[in-house]
């Protein structure tokens, strides 16, 4: 049973009342069981987030990345960090959306097949027709399932390949969310996300992607190969392999080679990395001739160095007593030093699992104080989950780099 604290918190959420809010989360947060009606609370306060000053809003990516760092620990672990969200929420200026008036505006368009209303999406998005797109996306949802909203959604961010680093990471937040909440909530986040790509896609011509048959001559869907093509630069022979990969269900392991080379060199505040990480969470919305299409484009424009530094190499794997190490990783993560390339490696060769590394550094995050944390939780959180994606042999790189650029 909810309590009547916490149901005045989620009153509050929508709102701009910081103060009283904060007062409330912090007595909230000495209950762990609070924890996960708060977030899934917040998704969905933060997903009719609107502000026309900016082109780019980021208010949903930065609490989708916040709720995918909270999933890596467990309360009361994270504690600092669902505060952070708490507090950023109430800065947003929000849409006064509710799922029933979503839910209304869904039914007045009229039923239609999916491929029919993915044309209407696509017409309604390229004219800057924000309300219409929203009701044909809603409509979507509900007639054929929000999975079926999803992939419209996703596929229409791939429009713009030069833009491709914010309309992606913009769809796949708005649909994440989306998911988590389920019908008909789910409803609120999907109106807003339409509303966003019809102002970051006017006037573009939907890019057409080619439905590639299956056939005997694709290549094999070998990772290792694709990555030792990747570091040859042997394009060519590249794309059978993406290709057999994507077709064969694993789009998301052909993204390993691409993530290594985006961890090592992540762009300017991580977008690079968060653009990569966020792509291979989009595998699971896209079809395999879609998939094979943006890795190939993804692979040819993101870097120029593929492989595995081998000065990031870890040694054999010991035993560490865990407690000796974690003051000293504590260091790396509040003063960086000792580098966290060492503290790091040490615990790693030492034997503590990477889940463990990873939730100590989101527990750790209510001690890092620093003014721009949107992108720094969006490149914090694609550094760790790309470490946990890519297992305990290759971890240290995205830690080590994440850690030593993060500004905090």
């Amino acid at each position: 049973m909810v309590s009547k604290d916490l149901e005045r918190f989620l009153a509050i959420l929508p709102t701009f009342e910081h103060q009283k809010g904060l007062k409330l989360f912090d007595e909230l947060g000495k209950d762990p069981a609070n924890a996960a009606p708060i977030l899934q609370e917040l998704l969905f306060v933060a997903s009719n987030h609107e502000d026309p000053q900016l082109h780019t809003p980021h208010g949903v990516p930065t609490m989708h990345a916040g709720r995918e760092l909270l999933l890596l620990t467990r309360p009361p672990g994270g504690l600092g960090l669902l505060r952070f969200l708490v507090m950023y929420n109430f800065s947003l200026r929000k849409r006064s959306l509710t799922f029933d008036q979503a839910h209304a505006k869904a039914r007045g368009v009229p039923p239609a097949s999916v491929e029919e209303l993915h044309v209407g999406y696509r017409k309604a998005i390229g004219g800057n027709l924000g309300p219409q797109a929203a009701a044909v996306l809603g409509r979507v949802a509900l007639d054929h399932g929000p999975e079926a909203a999803v992939h419209v959604a996703v596929r229409t961010s791939l429009d713009e390949i030069g833009r491709l680093g914010h309309n992606l990471v913009l769809a796949v937040a708005y649909v994440d969310v989306a998911l988590s909440l389920g019908l008909p909530k789910a409803l609120v986040p999907l109106a807003n996300l339409a509303y966003v790509q019809a102002t970051a896609l006017a006037g573009i011509h939907p890019v057409e992607i080619p439905e590639r048959q299956e056939a005997a001559d694709r290549g094999e869907p070998d990772v290792e190969l694709l990555g030792k093509l990747a570091e040859d630069w042997e394009f060519d022979r590249m794309q059978g392999v993406i290709e057999a990969l994507a077709f064969e269900g694993h789009a998301d392991l052909a993204y390993k080679p691409l993530l290594i080379a985006a961890s090592a060199d992540p762009g300017f505040l991580g977008h690079t990395l968060s653009l990569v990480h966020t792509a291979r969470l989009a595998t699971r919305y896209l079809t395999p001739a879609e998939n094979s299409w943006l890795l190939w484009k993804l692979y040819r424009v993101l870097t120029t160095r593929f492989g595995y530094p081998g000065f990031l190499v870890l040694g054999e794997q010991g035993v560490v007593d865990a407690p000796s190490i974690l003051p000293a990783i504590e260091s790396s993560l509040r003063h960086k030093s000792p580098p966290a390339e060492e503290t790091v490696r040490r615990a790693l060769e030492g034997g503590v699992p990477v889940e463990d590394l990873l939730a100590y550094v989101v527990d750790f995050y209510g001690n890092w104080t620093v003014g721009e944390k949107e992108h720094t939780i969006s490149y914090l959180n694609a550094a760790l989950q790309t470490a946990r994606f890519l297992g305990r042999d290759h971890a240290l790189l995205p830690l080590a780099i994440a850690l030593s650029k993060l500004p905090f």
